[in-house]
């Protein structure tokens, strides 16, 4: 339907005991936890600001790319050996493309059209296509077909939230001086809450080819079909298997999915479910898709979840699940349904 996208959206509530996953600086001997300023409403009505352990977007995402190119790899797909080893220089430059990009050396470059370069990478690299890429020498900027939020506490639990150094001993049996020392490393506790977006619809469209009016301007259906199904792919093991983060080796984190919704819909604009703030975001999420159907001609849209937690409200026409991956599974099959139509 033109006009229409077709999109999959995630929130959900992680509970995570004892991780370093995002570590932000060193002071002195301490390496201290990613931290960011968060506004809340407090008992007495007036709003304050808290600063609370959080993960990075950018964090997420670069982990979400790693599995992305194991998953499009295993499926068959182009993928640059730079993406499998877990390295997103992206096409910066020709001195990149040179240097680290032998799939597309000499196929583009600053004497060729913007459509022609920006083909030629998105046919040859599923990350590229999926998590976008600037190309500067070759003037092709594309948009990531995905987005992350930071994770972050939920709202409703700030208050059963930490962090905290624990202490380390940097040790060598000489005992030399300064090479024996106290060290400190941030670990937080959290009930924490992520959002995930992909445009599924997006994926494989060339969109510098589409404003020059050039054709093709994508690259098929059947191959958009593949790429989404990898991207479903890695987001199940991102999230099924919380993997991500970083210091996993000595702070792997004790977790758990406390609940998760998935959205999928096709609108004029991706339809995200509520932030994972309260026990109530899956009956708020289904309150705000009745009140967009109404509004939005033509839009369709479904709700699926997964909670091992007690959820608040009422959830009429949302499809509970036994299993986040079951959720998302049964989100990406509608949305693949849609692509194929």
């Amino acid at each position: 339907m033109e006009g229409m996208g077709v999109y999959l959206a995630l929130s959900a509530r992680l509970l995570v005991n004892l991780e370093s996953l995002n570590m932000a600086e060193s002071v002195g001997n301490v390496t201290k936890h990613r931290r960011a300023p968060v506004v809340f409403e407090a008992e007495d009505g007036s709003y304050r600001i808290v600063y609370v352990p959080v993960v990075s977007g950018m964090s997420l995402a670069h982990h979400y790319q790693r599995l992305l190119a194991e998953a499009a790899y295993k499926a068959g797909l182009p993928v640059s050996a730079m993406s499998l080893e877990g390295y997103f220089m992206k096409y910066a430059s020709d001195d990149i493309i040179k240097s680290y990009y032998p799939e597309v050396r000499g196929k583009v470059g600053k004497g060729k059209s913007p459509c022609e370069n920006e083909r030629v990478i998105v046919s040859s690299d599923t990350v590229a296509d999926v998590g976008g890429f600037l190309y500067t020498d070759g003037v092709v900027k594309r948009t990531s077909r995905f987005s992350f939020s930071y994770m972050m506490p939920a709202l409703d639990a700030l208050k059963a939230t930490g962090i905290y150094p624990q202490i380390h001993v940097r040790y060598t049996p000489e005992a030399r001086a300064e090479e024996q020392a106290l060290i400190y490393v941030d670990n937080a506790s959290a009930l924490y809450t992520l959002s995930f977006i992909l445009e599924a619809s997006e994926v494989s469209k060339l969109n510098v080819c589409r404003a020059l009016r050039q054709k093709p301007d994508d690259l098929g259906a059947d191959e958009r079909v593949k790429r989404v199904k990898a991207a479903v792919e890695a987001l199940v093991a991102m999230i099924g298997n919380m993997a991500f983060g970083a210091k996993r080796s000595r702070s792997l984190p004790h977790w758990k999915v406390q609940s998760l919704v998935v959205t999928v819909s096709r609108s004029i604009a991706p339809f995200t479910p509520n932030p994972g703030h309260s026990r109530s975001y899956l009956s708020e999420t289904v309150k705000r898709l009745e009140s967009q159907r109404s509004v939005i001609d033509g839009m369709e849209a479904e709700v699926h979840y997964y909670a091992s937690e007690k959820l608040e409200g009422e959830a009429r026409g949302a499809t509970a699940h036994s299993t986040p991956e079951e959720a998302i599974k049964a989100a990406a099959d509608w949305v693949v349904a849609r692509l194929k139509g």
